[in-house]
């Protein structure tokens, strides 16, 4: 890392407008060739940790999601699938006679898109894991939805398998915005008729995303969605910003657009009674809820161990990282009709840098990242190595740095993907410039 303050300015400057710095980190596995090593990645048996599903079917494949998916196959084929995750999730509790969950996230895809049977037997399963494992006093499971999928007979089967927590996509319930981007929402009634179904059950919460940056949104299209926000009364929404190089869309929108936006979702989501700080995603009713289920809290914010399970899923521990058969990978109907698990054969045996970055990439969806798990991650060395960076982010107004937290402040969340970026490995985001030819990075 350079520690010219000169050189650190500059560096930022020349990110601080650009896209591509946001909270993806590597924007590739091929980023990490150089810390592969063949075998299965090792977690740390005493420690909690959480378990995320991942189902890669939708009904609609909407042309702004990043994340490994196609249109819902056959019931064969989610059969195939379901059985396979099955197996590997089988497996590795074997493997981990001993483990004590935190968190339990069934998300995609879609899963609720699955056809009822096959959706029965993943909660039936997810029923028998958590009856048989240890769990975290604040464990909260989570699965995600759309109103489209989410038949009366599924939300029984959700709350019967005691399921705490369902988020549900929208985006924009505003037609011009959506539609063109291959999606298409119900209208606010059945929204909040499905809502009230969910809320007549054990289930607790009702999470539901929105997104900024969306090409046509504006000013008044936000304001909609805040109606509609008011009028369905969640406990929770999620907010993401629209990551144009992650779906090789020509459209951009400047950081000052992105920055606005945002602040219209945070003012008036604070105006309806939710909590959250500048910066961050989440937003809760709930003062004491941070917004997410316990995988998401804990991964953001205390950058705990989790596996993943099912076609692309990423797993994390303080060994390093894997991502399962199928990232960056388009054959995926062939890998469910013929592959028996879904498990890599290699994973990345990280040094604490590459660590720090990923953790602090995660954790960015909250607007910031612990100093002490950070300290923990370098062995207690990141205050001296990245002191220079940290000074001259202080030095801008550009983040808060209290004893436990580093937190992008209001000025700097034009530019966020830029500050978390600082505290990246160099070699890294060069590597990554060179691979992508961008000429951004000074000489």
């Amino acid at each position: 890392m350079t520690t010219s303050y000169t050189d650190i300015e500059s560096l930022f400057e020349s990110r601080k407008n650009n896209p591509l710095f946001n909270t993806s980190y590597p924007i590739s596995p091929k980023d990490w060739v150089e810390y592969s090593v063949f075998g299965e990645l090792p977690f740390e048996a005493i420690k909690p940790i959480a378990f995320y599903v991942h189902i890669p079917f939708c009904e609609q494949i909407c042309s702004f999601c990043e994340y490994t998916r196609i249109c819902v196959p056959s019931k064969e084929m989610q059969f195939r699938y379901i059985k396979n995750l099955i197996s590997d999730i089988e497996r590795f509790i074997r493997h981990y006679p001993g483990i004590k969950l935190y968190g339990f996230d069934i998300g995609g895809g879609t899963p609720t898109s699955l056809c009822k049977e096959a959706f029965s037997m993943l909660l039936e399963k997810y029923q028998n894991i958590i009856s048989h494992i240890p769990l975290t006093p604040d464990f909260e499971p989570s699965i995600e939805a759309t109103f489209q999928t989410l038949s009366d007979e599924k939300i029984s089967v959700i709350a019967n398998a005691g399921i705490s927590r369902i988020s549900l996509g929208i985006q924009s319930v505003v037609e011009s915005v959506v539609n063109p981007l291959h999606r298409q929402n119900v209208d606010a009634t059945a929204m909040k008729e499905t809502i009230d179904k969910i809320h007549a059950t054990k289930i607790k919460k009702v999470n539901l995303d929105l997104m900024y940056g969306l090409p046509g949104q504006t000013a008044n299209t936000i304001c909609k969605d805040l109606e509609t926000i008011s009028f369905l009364n969640p406990e929770q929404v999620t907010v993401y910003e629209f990551r144009t190089n992650q779906v090789g869309s020509a459209f951009s929108v400047n950081s000052e657009t992105f920055y606005e936006q945002y602040c219209l979702l945070f003012d008036g989501l604070i105006r309806l009674g939710y909590k959250s700080n500048l910066g961050q995603n989440t937003f809760s009713k709930d003062a004491g809820d941070y917004g997410v289920s316990s995988y998401l809290r804990h991964r953001m914010l205390d950058g705990w161990q989790y596996k993943g399970f099912g076609i692309s899923a990423q797993s994390m521990s303080m060994n390093g990282l894997s991502y399962n058969i199928g990232k960056n990978d388009g054959s995926i109907l062939k890998r469910i009709g013929f592959n028996d698990s879904y498990e890599p054969n290699i994973y990345y045996s990280l040094p604490e840098q590459e660590l720090l970055a990923k953790f602090i990439a995660i954790s960015g969806y909250s607007g910031g990242f612990s100093l002490p798990i950070a300290n923990q991650i370098m062995d207690g060395k990141f205050v001296p190595i990245y002191a220079d960076v940290l000074k001259f982010l202080s030095d801008k107004n550009l983040i808060t740095c209290s004893g436990e937290r580093i937190q992008i402040s209001k000025e700097g969340f034009r530019y966020s993907g830029a500050i978390l970026s600082m505290f990246y490995p160099i070699n890294n985001i060069e590597a990554y410039a060179n691979y992508h030819n961008l000429s951004y990075l000074p000489k």
